[in-house]
This record gives structure tokens, C-alpha cells and sequence, in this order.
């Protein structure tokens, strides 16, 4: 229990029991008066029949509600007054309803008549007056059934049983001998409605309309008691004065005729009393014909052990076990009404359903009390966050009401379903949704497609089948027993046949069937054995797939509108609507001011859940600086903190109230009603629809997304121009998502039947929200519409129509932005960002008319000048996006961004130069140098690679530049006009690209690693044709030699290291010619130059071997493969070169050492010439590995020979 309950005004202890053989304790919720109150014994022989002094006055204690019984359903009153106990405790009822059933089994020849409902796991009981209820009114079919099925089997005498009541002359008397008592006049509490909790923040939402057939009762109970019961705990409505002084602090008063002895069943309803309300005594004053004989206390304990009235404390309890487990076993639907009916003389207790009874045709006299009374509970458990059952008991409040009698309900309770679909506080990118179990017969059919269909509860008039409790065999022997009526053998038998009487059926007619539930009143005494098939089980959970909440979300949101359409006025609708406009203009100049005399109240949470989430609020705060400061030191604007949230997702509004704010309208102002009720509907339905847009575009469906933006659009047009005025989406998020999904349907261009069937797939819940939009759209716009929302959207008819409509939306959506500079610049950044990407789109786009042009055989033709405009076209555009987007980046300092821009400028800039058919003109060279510059400015603007914090885009960046060198280098050294006067230059090209090629590990290695050994490559064949044309010996020409075996020498290493042996034997080949060459031209240095050549040749052992052993599967598979023939091709030729030069170095090394004379030179003529002679045993082969292996094996041989001449 709450503290503050514990601590209540009698402060009395709670955990001890006034009955030790049974656990009870009674915590009070409300009392309309101080309690106890001090009293003092009358005198001996005092008349009572005597009205007192205080008689007539003003009931200041509450004894008159003794005279007077609580009519109509009093336990929904007391669910609307607590609904934090709705749900939570067993049952909800008068006090004297509990005591009649407890003492069932001591008054067989009772009458027991009450109505049953179940709300959530809580059972409410009342009383039910046959002849109040069935004798004076008009139903039919219920009076018919009564005729039929009960007061045909009854007796004359057991029919007037069922009107007997107590004596109102034994009632007055009670009251005077309790007003003569009443020591000191009591002042009711100030607080005269009890406090509920606190409620979360809500709409303004209808009251349930009071039952025309019956008027509010003004009274209530003088005290509602939270009373457990050994293990069942009820909210009970209690008129038990108590009274109290020095002597006994806590007692109730009983006045009893000194004639009779007390019987079992008033010393039941003694202990029962002071029990439900924890009075540890009870004084009884003696009276003969209202004179005052004397007093007797006596323990609240002691009461089970009077003489003449003894009975067992247990067997009670057992009593309320096992009829509370046969309720719960049975009363199963919410919004079913049914009927405990014991008659004189029964042996069993029946349970009816008289919901099912009442056919469709006919009026059901519980239907309105019981849906308002449900949708009363249903709404105030909502406002207090406790949505487990509400959904349940609002769709039982749908299906009860008529829509035409009360569409305010009806609408508002269809509101209030799709609230707890899809809650106003839903974050569209990121809905969360909890899996909050439900008692609904309603499954899910929404699918990825959010495929919506009407959902309708099937009224089944069949229970569970429950059984009822077993019994125990050592039954409890009590005195009171023998007062008690036999029963048949056959109804004590055993479970089974307990079973076949809960099973009974009667049927009357073919259109009405009825099942009745039975206990008998022996099994309700035995030992209560614990059965959980009475517990109601969640059934299906509300979900958590967005396309299923907001489909039936956006189900009860249409529903609702088609029910306002049944509310009438009596004026016609202008001046409606301008009564209700002057209102709202009244309301904003004069706003509801606080009431100085009236506390305010303020929102406050369970204590554990303050403890938690301050520390979960605190790191997630802590989290966000610590990376909005290491964003802004590095200035990386694409660096961003790690969230699952898109931060271009469509957002609801911020605002504090999520509501709108004009105060709630007057309970009969049906016109004010429909257009609030119709505000909430479509703000349900914006966001609903906001919601489905965003995850069909998490989830690239993106011609949903549209439609979704687009019906979203409609909706939140019409509440932006209507009389109450509401935004639900931020606009310029909602365009500038419309925006990303046309960004997307370009890059998804092969899926476009896909997304046009998405966006042409019109759902029947779609449809019909559409008409009523276009419907209201005419009704309830006067003024200028509001024109943030116009917005065309259609599926376009090519990718870069896709990206111009991108581009179109992202400046509508800037321009209405009115989120701050920073949303602003995240919208130009997109633009910015999908410019580029058209200006690429347009190069690519140029460089195929390029092609295309080139290959005309006549470009002086028609159809060749047409290319040439085109091609013009596209370089323009292009131009022209990619100034645009530069300006964006540059305006909202987006330095990485910009970066990469300024790479693809210059790319565009190296378009052009490739455009021009000239050689390495002027021009050509002025555009290279363009886009030279513009690699420069973007390493400036990032800075340093260690310390840009965009490592990726520097690396990028700087790869860029020196492919682009690279290519400007080859086409100078390609160019012969340039060739020779220009060889630093093209050298100089060549060094800075290889200065900008990283050789650093990571996943683009391998391509850094084959550039490097192209460009040393290169500068070996530059400086080897600068050898070749140098004609003068000297420093220069040893130079270029030095330069050209150093280059070469670097590229074989890199080759070998990639496996290259294609560009591995060109790169050796070339260094080998070019010690041939150097050995022709400088004779003193012939031999050394032959050698070195030869020892070249020799170190090829490695790739040679790597030839051999390439796998025989990966060759086959290449043989179809042009390029891979080519290759073989190309391989094989350079292995015949290869051969070829090694035979004739050797033998001219051999001529050259014959020619000499000397000892050592004959040596050496004996080692080339074994050399030699090895060389000519490699084997020619037309296979490229057989070839390689024949080489590998005579390197084997000669590096063998060389050994033993070393």
C-alpha cells in the first residue's frame, strides 16, 4: 500500500487482524466524515422510540445512508472515483453484497439477485432488484425469460421472498438510538471527492453520458474501505458509523432487541462489518420495545464464538474463495453483463450471461450504463498511463454503443484505441513501440505493405469452461452445520459432475441460448484449492511492427471521423462556426487564469523510477558533450555521434503541450465537440502516416514513403486551415524527406516498377481517409489555405528528373525551414550533396555522347553536330550544379564536403581536357593545370592527414591528385611534340604523382603499389630514351644510365612483389636492353655491362617459378576472356624474348673473351660457354607454364655451373 494510505488520520496498526484465524487487514481510501467520533452510553431505560434533539437536522455523520440503500450500479461509481484500484484488486462492491454472498452457505433459504461485470482481472457486484429492474419496465425478452425459467418453478411464498427487505421500523430505530449517541457533532471533511493520482498530460476528452433511465444518486458511502481478505483484496463501499472514546478507541455501535438471541447470520454480518472496516470491538446496548435495558462489548474475534451464533472463520473465507474463483472462472468478456441468481430453497447459485441473452434485434437495457461506465474506467485508466486492459474495454464500448445515440463516445473512444496504437508522443524515425499485452480477439494482418483491414470482435455467447474448486476431504466439523439445508447426492458427488452442471445450457426458442454457470452451496464451504484457469489471460499484444499499430491506428482514427458525422447541431454550420471562432479569439485574449484559492497540481513519479533514469539521463548528456567537443576540434562536419536515430527524419512538434490548447468545450456544444474530436482524429492520423513514411524508407520502400508524405501532407494542409489550428510534422522535415526518397529513387533506378507499384497500391483505409480529407477540405477551410503543404508529389519518369525533383524539394524545404540556421544548413548540405551527384550523373552522361561523337565518321554532320551540342548541354549543367553546390558548402562550412567537391570539379575540369581532340595543347594543358589547383586546395582545406579528422576523404583526395598527374605525365611523355624539350617536366609530373601514391597498409594497397611500380616504370623508359638520343659520352649520359637502371630496378621489385610477371619480364627485358645498348657504346665497360645484364636475366628465377606453378584451373577458366588470351599471348612472347636475349649476351660475352688473350678470360670463356650450352636446353613450348618451367630448370642448372667456377 502507499505510505500516505498507511498514515491515515486513525494511524491504527494495520498488519494485526481484528479475527486472528483469518488474515484481514482494511486500509481506508475515503471517509466523508472524521472518524471515530467520541459517543456516550445512554441511561438505562431511555425511550429511543423518542426522536432526539439533533432529529430532522443536517446529517453531519452520515446515519441517514443507513435508511437508505445505494441504488444503480454503485461499483463503476467507485471505479470512476479510484481507478488506480481498477485492475489491481478482485473485486469492487457494497459491502453488503459481500456479506451476502459470504453468508450463503449459513442462509439456504436466501435469495441472492446481483449483477456481474468484469473489468480487467476486477469483478463489480451489485445488487439487482428483480422487480425494480424486470417487474416495472418494458424489456420484453428479459421479463419473458424470468417468467419462463425462474418464477415458474417458484412458489407463491418464494415469489414475495424475493421483495422482502428489513422492516423500515427496525431501520428508524437504529438510526435514533444512533443519533441519541453521538456524543459531539462531527464537521464532514473539506475534502469531499477522494484524491486520485496524479493523470498524465491529455487531451480534453467527452464525459460518459448518465443513463437516461436512471438519475445520478447524490449520495455515497460514507467510507470506501481497501479490504484484504486473506488472499483477495476488494474495494469496498462501507456505512459503518464508528465511534470511539477514551475507554474504547475504536468501536461499533449495535442495537439488539433483548428477545431475541443473535442468531449465525447477524453475527456474520457483525464480524463481516467490523473486518471490512478494522474495528477490533463491537458494544451492543439491549432494548425492550425501544427502551434501553444495557450495554454488552465484545471482542471483534470473539464474535464467531457466541452462543446460538457460532460458526467457523475458515469456512467463511473458503466461502469467499471459492466464489470469487467460480466468478473469475466464468465472468470472462468485459462488457458482458451477467446475473448471480440463487432463489428460496435453491442448492445452487447460477450465473447468466444476459448479454448474450438479448438478441441484436432487440434493446438491451445494460448496454449504454454499461459501455459508458466501461469507457468512464477505460479513460481515466488512460490518463493515468495504465494502458494494459484499455484497449480491451474501449473496444467493448465501440461494439456496445450506437453510433448514431452517441457519436461523441463512440468517436472518442475510437480516438483513445488509436492512441494507444500510436501514442502522440511516437517519434516517427524512431517509434519504440512497447509490447503491451491486451485481452483482444483482434489478430494482426498488417503486413510490410501496412495492409489495413476493419477489425471486428466476435460476440460469442459461449463462456470458458471452468471447474469449480475441488474439495478437500477433511472437511471442517462446525455447530452450525446442522442448520443447513441438504443437498442431493448428485450435486456432491464430484468435480465431474460439477463439471456437467457449469456445462448446462438452457436454450429458449431457437434465436436465444443462454448458458448458466452453477455452484453448488456445499462446495462453496469446502477447502479452497488454488485454480489459475480463473485468471484472464493478455491475449494477443498490441505489437510492435509499425506497419500493424499504425494500420490500426489509422482503422479507429477513420472510424472515429465517420462517427462524428451523426452529430447534429441545432444551428446551421456558419453560424456554428463563427460562435466557435469568436470563442477561440475570446480564449486568446483572455486566457484561464489560475485560481489563487485552488492548489496547482504537479506531475510526480514513482520513487524507483527517479532513481534510475536522472543516472541514464546524466550519461547520455555527459556522451553528447564529450563528442560535440571532439567534433569541434577537429572540424569534421561528417563526423557524427553514433545513433540509430536519422537526424533528417520527419519530427513532431516540440512544444510542451501536444495539444490543442483552447479549453474544453461545454458538455452540450456538439458543434466545438466535433471540431476538437476531429482535430485529435486527423493530428492521429498525420502522425500515423508520418510514421509509416519513415520506416518505409528505413526499410527502402520507398514508393510507400511517398505515399505516406503525401497523405501526411493532406492531412496536416487541412489541420494547419482549420478553425482549430494544429501542426503535428515539421514541414520543412516532411519536404526534405520527400526530397531523400526522390535522392533514392535515382540511386535505385532498376527497382522503379517496384517503388511504382508501392506508390500506386491504394489501400481501402486509404482511400476512405483520403475522401474524408478532400471532404473536409471543402467544409471546413475558410480562409487562405495554408500553401507549406503543396506539395505534387508523383513517381518520375527518369533517374535525373529524380534528382532535379531532389534538388526542387530540398529549396522548398529550406525556405519554409523554421527549425534555426543548423536544420537550415542540414537541408543545403543535402542539396549540395545531391547536386554534386547530378553534376557527376551529367559528365558520365557527356563522356557517352563523347564516345559516341568520336566514333562518327563524319563529324561535320548533322547528326555528329547534334552530339557536339549535347555533349555542350551536359558540360554546362554539370558546371552549373557543381557552382551551386560549391557555394552551399562553402556558405554552411562544410570542409570535407567541400573537399571532395572540389575533386570532382577538377575531374570535371580533366572531362573537358579528355574532350578536346588536340594534342597536349595550350589549352589542354590550361585545364589540367585547373584541376591540378583545385586537388591542391582541397589537401589545404583538410590540413594535415594526422590531425584533419577525415583521414578517408585526405587519402581519397591525395590518391585523386596523383592519378591525375599521373595521367597528365603520360600524355606529355605520349606527346612528340612535347617529348623531348619537355622531359623535367614530364619527370617532375611523374615524381609528385608518386609522392602523392600512399604506400601505407590498408585496403587499396595493392592498387597504390602497381601505380608506384607503373610510375617508376615510366620514369625508367623516359630516362632510357633519353639515353638512347644522348649522343655525346659523358656525366649526363652516365646519369640517365644511373637513372634508368635505378627506376627499372625499383619497378621489378615492386612487380615481383605484386606477382606481376607480364609487367615483371617487360620492366627486365628493358633494363637488359639497356645495358645492350651501353655495352655498345662504351667498350671498356662491354663485359661488365654484358654481365650485369645476364645476372638480370638470371634473378628471374621467382617469376619463372611463379609461371610454372600458376594454378591449371584459373588458366582454363581464362581462356575464353579476350584479354586473358592476350595476355597468355603476351606472356609467352616475352618468354621467347627472354630466351632469345639470354642466348645472345652469352655468346657475346664468349666472343668477347676469346678475343682476349689472357688466363682468366679462358676461365671464363669455359664457364659461359657451359652456360651457354645449358641455355640451349630450354624447351620452346606453346604453353606458357611448361615454357616457364623449362626456364625455371636451366636457371636451376647455370646457377649450379656458376658455383663451381666461383
Amino acid at each position: 500500500m502507499e505510505d500516505c494510505e498507511k498514515d491515515h488520520e486513525n494511524k491504527r496498526t494495520k498488519d494485526r487482524s481484528p479475527s486472528p484465524d483469518v488474515k484481514s487487514t482494511a486500509v481506508v481510501k475515503y471517509t466523508a466524515f472524521q472518524s471515530p467520533v467520541g459517543y456516550a452510553r445512554l441511561q438505562c431505560n431511555t425511550d429511543l422510540n423518542l426522536p432526539p434533539s439533533n432529529w430532522g437536522g443536517i446529517d453531519s455523520y452520515g446515519l441517514k445512508q443507513i435508511l437508505t440503500r445505494g441504488t444503480g450500479l454503485s461499483s463503476f461509481r467507485m471505479a470512476h472515483l479510484f481507478p488506480d484500484c481498477v485492475g489491481e484488486v478482485d473485486v469492487i462492491s457494497d459491502a453488503e453484497c459481500i456479506k451476502k454472498l459470504l453468508k450463503l452457505p449459513y442462509q439456504p433459504n436466501g435469495t441472492v439477485s446481483m449483477m456481474v461485470h468484469r473489468v480487467e482481472n476486477t469483478l463489480l457486484l451489485d445488487d439487482f432488484d428483480v422487480y425494480d429492474y424486470l417487474m416495472k419496465s418494458e424489456w420484453s425478452w428479459l421479463k419473458d425469460f424470468f417468467y419462463e425459467n425462474i418464477l415458474k418453478t417458484m412458489s407463491e411464498k418464494e415469489r414475495m421472498s424475493l421483495t422482502s427487505a428489513r422492516s423500515a421500523s427496525a431501520l428508524q430505530l437504529t438510526h435514533k438510538f444512533l443519533s441519541h449517541s453521538v456524543l459531539e457533532r462531527p464537521q464532514p471533511l473539506p475534502a469531499s471527492v477522494p484524491i486520485t493520482p496524479m493523470c498524465i498530460a491529455g487531451p480534453h476528452l467527452p464525459e460518459p453520458d448518465p443513463r437516461p433511465e436512471e438519475p445520478t444518486p447524490e449520495n455515497s458511502y460514507n467510507r470506501n474501505v481497501l479490504w484484504t481478505f486473506e488472499d483477495i483484496q476488494m474495494l469496498i463501499g462501507s456505512n459503518l458509523p464508528i465511534f470511539g472514546d477514551k475507554d474504547r478507541p475504536c468501536v461499533s455501535l449495535r442495537l439488539r432487541d433483548a428477545r431475541e438471541p443473535i442468531n449465525v447470520l447477524t453475527g456474520i454480518d457483525y464480524w463481516l462489518d467490523n473486518l471490512m472496516c478494522n474495528v477490533p470491538e463491537v458494544l451492543m446496548c439491549y432494548h425492550l420495545d425501544g427502551i434501553v435495558q444495557k450495554y454488552e462489548p465484545m471482542k471483534t474475534e470473539d464474535l464467531p464464538n457466541m452462543e446460538n451464533s457460532k460458526f467457523s472463520p475458515k469456512v467463511v473465507r473458503n466461502v469467499a474463495q471459492n466464489i470469487l474463483s467460480f466468478l473469475k472462472s466464468n465472468v470472462t468478456k468485459s462488457g458482458h453483463t451477467y446475473w448471480l441468481f440463487k432463489g428460496p430453497h435453491d442448492d445452487v447459485v447460477k450465473l447468466y450471461d444476459l448479454t448474450s441473452l438479448c438478441p441484436d434485434s432487440l434493446d438491451n437495457p445494460f448496454t449504454t450504463p454499461v459501455a459508458m461506465l466501461l469507457y468512464r474506467v477505460a479513460r481515466n485508466m488512460r490518463l493515468m498511463n495504465r494502458t494494459k486492459h484499455v484497449r480491451q474495454l474501449l473496444e467493448h464500448v465501440a461494439q456496445l454503443l450506437q453510433v448514431e445515440r452517441y457519436p461523441q463516445i463512440v468517436a472518442s473512444s475510437h480516438y483513445m484505441l488509436a492512441d494507444l496504437y500510436v501514442p502522440a508522443t511516437t517519434n516517427p524515425a524512431c517509434p519504440d513501440f512497447k509490447d503491451e499485452s491486451s485481452d483482444s480477439d483482434e489478430e494482426s494482418d498488417f503486413g510490410n505493405y501496412a495492409e489495413f483491414r476493419d477489425s471486428a470482435s466476435d460476440r460469442d455467447p459461449c463462456e470458458r469452461e471452468s471447474n469449480t474448486s475441488e474439495r478437500d476431504d477433511n472437511i471442517e466439523g462446525e455447530n452450525d452445520t446442522e442448520k443447513q439445508k441438504k443437498v442431493d447426492a448428485e450435486n456432491l458427488s464430484s468435480n465431474k459432475e460439477n463439471e456437467e452442471q457449469n456445462n448446462l445450457v438452457i436454450s429458449q426458442g431457437e434465436s436465444l441460448a443462454l448458458q448458466v454457470r452453477q455452484l453448488t452451496l456445499k462446495d462453496a464451504k469446502n477447502k479452497y484449492t488454488h485454480n489459475t484457469s480463473g485468471k484472464q489471460s493478455g491475449g494477443p499484444s498490441l505489437g510492435v511492427e509499425v506497419p500493424d499499430r499504425c494500420g490500426r491506428a489509422l482503422s479507429h482514427a477513420l472510424k472515429g471521423l465517420l462517427a462524428l458525422h451523426h452529430i447534429t447541431t441545432d444551428k446551421s454550420t456558419e453560424e456554428e462556426r463563427a460562435r466557435v471562432k469568436q470563442q477561440i479569439i475570446n480564449e486568446e485574449q483572455h486566457p484561464k487564469m489560475a485560481n489563487p484559492y485552488e492548489p496547482i497540481k504537479m506531475d510526480y513519479e514513482p520513487i524507483n523510477k527517479k532513481m534510475e533514469a536522472p543516472k541514464e539521463h546524466l550519461s547520455r548528456s555527459r556522451r553528447r558533450r564529450r563528442e560535440r567537443k571532439q567534433s569541434e576540434k577537429t572540424e569534421n562536419y561528417l563526423i557524427e555521434a553514433n545513433s540509430n536515430v536519422d537526424k533528417n527524419a520527419i519530427l513532431i512538434r516540440k512544444e510542451n503541450n501536444a495539444y490543442p490548447t483552447w479549453n474544453e468545450p461545454n458538455r452540450d456544444d456538439n458543434f466545438a465537440w466535433k471540431l476538437h474530436l476531429k482535430t485529435l482524429l486527423y493530428e492521429k492520423i498525420c502522425l500515423a502516416y508520418a510514421t509509416l513514411a519513415e520506416y518505409s524508407y528505413a526499410h527502402e520502400q520507398y514508393g510507400f514513403s511517398l505515399k505516406y508524405i503525401d497523405l501526411a501532407s493532406k492531412c496536416q494542409k487541412l489541420l494547419s486551415s482549420m478553425i482549430i489550428k494544429s501542426r503535428v510534422v515539421d514541414p520543412s522535415c516532411l519536404i526534405g524527406r520527400v526530397g531523400d526518397n526522390y535522392f533514392q529513387l535515382s540511386k535505385n533506378w532498376n527497382n522503379l516498377g517496384q517503388f511504382q507499384k508501392q506508390f500506386d497500391t491504394d489501400h481501402e483505409i486509404d482511400g476512405r481517409i483520403k475522401q474524408e480529407i478532400e471532404i473536409d477540405l471543402v467544409e471546413e477551410i475558410e480562409d487562405a489555405v495554408c500553401k507549406d503543404f503543396d506539395m505534387n508529389i508523383r513517381i518520375p519518369s527518369s533517374d535525373i528528373e529524380a534528382m532535379m525533383s531532389s534538388c526542387s524539394y530540398y529549396r522548398q524545404a529550406s525556405e519554409v525551414s523554421p527549425g534555426g540556421a543548423h536544420k537550415r544548413d542540414e537541408l543545403l548540405r543535402r542539396l549540395a550533396s545531391v547536386c554534386n551527384e547530378l553534376a557527376v550523373r551529367y559528365m558520365n552522361d557527356g563522356q557517352h555522347i563523347y564516345m559516341k561523337y568520336v566514333d562518327e565518321p563524319d563529324q561535320k554532320s548533322v547528326k555528329a553536330k547534334l552530339l557536339l551540342k549535347q555533349l555542350n548541354s551536359m558540360s554546362k549543367k554539370s558546371a552549373e550544379c557543381l557552382d551551386e553546390a560549391t557555394t552551399i558548402f562553402q556558405d554552411v562550412k562544410d570542409v570535407p564536403n567541400l573537399a571532395l567537391l572540389y575533386c570532382n570539379k577538377a575531374r570535371y575540369m580533366r572531362f573537358k581536357a579528355h574532350c578536346d581532340q588536340g594534342g597536349f595543347n595550350a589549352e589542354k594543358r590550361s585545364y589540367y593545370s585547373q584541376a591540378e589547383d583545385l586537388y591542391t586546395s582541397a589537401l589545404k582545406l583538410l590540413g594535415l592527414r594526422e590531425s584533419c579528422g577525415a583521414a578517408s576523404i585526405w587519402d581519397l583526395v591525395s590518391w585523386e591528385l596523383s592519378c591525375h598527374l599521373y595521367t597528365k605525365a603520360v600524355l606529355m611523355q605520349e606527346s612528340p611534340a612535347i617529348y623531348a624539350s619537355e622531359v623535367t617536366e614530364v619527370a617532375e609530373a611523374f615524381k609528385h604523382a608518386l609522392k602523392y601514391c600512399l604506400l601505407s597498409p590498408g585496403p587499396r594497397q595493392y592498387l597504390y603499389q602497381f601505380r608506384a611500380a607503373m610510375i617508376y616504370h615510366r620514369l625508367g623508359s623516359l630516362y632510357h630514351s633519353q639515353y638512347r638520343i644522348t649522343m655525346e659520352d659523358g656525366p649526363k649520359r652516365r646519369t640517365l644510365l644511373n637513372a634508368t637502371c635505378t627506376n627499372y630496378d625499383k619497378a621489378a621489385t615492386q612487380f615481383a612483389a605484386l606477382e606481376d610477371p607480364s609487367m615483371f619480364l617487360t620492366v627486365r627485358l628493358e633494363h637488359v636492353a639497356a645495358l645492350e645498348a651501353h655495352a655498345q657504346a662504351s667498350p671498356n665497360l662491354k663485359l661488365k655491362s654484358l654481365q650485369t645484364a645476364i645476372e638480370l636475366l638470371r634473378q628471374s628465377h621467382s617469376v619463372m617459378t611463379l609461371l610454372k606453378t600458376r594454378d591449371q584451373e584459373e588458366k582454363d577458366a581464362a581462356k575464353p576472356e579476350e584479354n586473358d588470351e592476350k595476355s597468355l599471348k603476351n606472356e609467352h612472347s616475352l618468354l621467347c624474348l627472354y630466351e632469345n636475349r639470354l642466348h645472345h649476351i652469352l655468346k657475346n660475352i664468349i666472343q668477347y673473351c676469346r678475343s682476349k688473350s689472357n688466363k682468366d678470360y679462358e676461365k671464363m670463356t669455359d664457364m659461359y660457354k657451359k652456360l651457354y650450352c645449358a641455355s640451349l636446353k630450354i624447351v620452346k613450348s606453346e604453353d606458357v607454364r611448361s615454357y616457364a618451367g623449362s626456364i625455371c630448370d636451366v636457371l636451376m642448372t647455370m646457377d649450379g655451373i656458376s658455383k663451381e667456377f666461383s
